[in-house]
């Protein structure tokens, strides 16, 4: 397989590679072909810094992943002593505060209700075995995110979701934290990192969404879904009481469920009867079967 390493957020190439491939082997490959040295090399993927002993797999690193690689600036001799050991502290001290990798980053939890009224019944997952129907499209292992994909797709898939500099739009920012809810994600400047690109010194996260069932360019962007998720919870649908995922939860007050293929019907049947609210905010939308 093969990644794609944008390097010092100019040019980019395609780097062949193993999934048992460490994140030190990718760095001397893209230094023996920058003419660069390995150990000033930094990898960022998904809004953090990879550390040398992980492997590609690990990371979650899928087929075509876009990587930055940047390389740090030369250290002076007469402080290379110095400068290597706080390096070295700065990178154990980093590592300890690390965020999860976006790549499994879970928000379903802040869109499933907790407790169901209704048809919407949380059923009791140590007496009942379920079996969700799953995604065979190629999606990451640990997917959460839904998207609408207009180009390739025009579906609704599964989704990545990437960070970038606001500032700078290059995927070089490490967070300080990762998203814990969605206005994490969907609200500007409410995250903040530290951008890793020569001379940018942007500090605030921007979010967004690719498709995850096919390799995807630097500007291919998709639509986030927030309000369809995955039914880790088991919940049945409002509609026809069948256990799907994913799902999409109404924002009314009981947060209820109901699957995609019922909502398709739902939404055909209220256009046809012109039945669709205009909201001033939101534009037109539909209320809760």
């Amino acid at each position: 397989c093969s990644v794609f390493v944008r390097f010092n957020s100019s040019h980019g190439f395609p780097v062949e590679v193993g999934s048992d491939t460490s994140i030190l082997q990718l760095k001397e490959a893209v230094a023996q072909r920058q003419g660069v040295p390995a150990d000033q090399l930094r990898v960022i993927f998904a809004g953090r810094e990879l550390s040398n002993d992980l492997t590609l797999q690990n990371c979650d690193l899928a087929q075509q992943s876009i990587v930055h690689i940047v390389q740090s600036p030369q250290k002076s001799n007469q402080n290379k002593d110095e400068t290597e050991d706080n390096h070295a502290g700065s990178i154990l001290k980093a590592s300890e505060r690390q965020p999860e990798s976006l790549t499994r980053v879970d928000l379903s939890s802040s869109i499933l209700p907790s407790l169901s009224a209704g048809l919407a019944v949380i059923l009791d997952t140590t007496k009942n075995s379920i079996s969700l129907p799953s995604e065979k499209s190629g999606a990451a292992t640990y997917n959460s995110f839904y998207v609408y994909c207009k180009n390739f797709c025009q579906a609704v898939k599964p989704g990545k979701l990437r960070v970038r500099c606001a500032e700078c739009k290059q995927g070089t920012l490490t967070l300080a934290r990762g998203p814990s809810c969605w206005d994490d994600v969907l609200i500007p400047s409410r995250i903040r990192g530290v951008c890793q690109s020569q001379r940018c010194h942007g500090n605030i996260a921007e979010f967004y969404f690719k498709c995850g069932a096919h390799p995807t360019t630097d500007s291919e962007t998709s639509v986030a879904l927030n309000l369809v998720t995955v039914n880790s919870r088991s919940i049945t649908c409002i509609t026809c009481t069948d256990i799907r995922s994913p799902v999409l939860v109404f924002q009314c007050v009981h947060r209820h469920v109901i699957c995609l293929d019922c909502f398709h019907l739902y939404c055909v049947t209220m256009l046809n009867d012109r039945q669709f609210i205009h909201d001033l905010e939101l534009g037109y939308s539909l209320p809760c079967v």
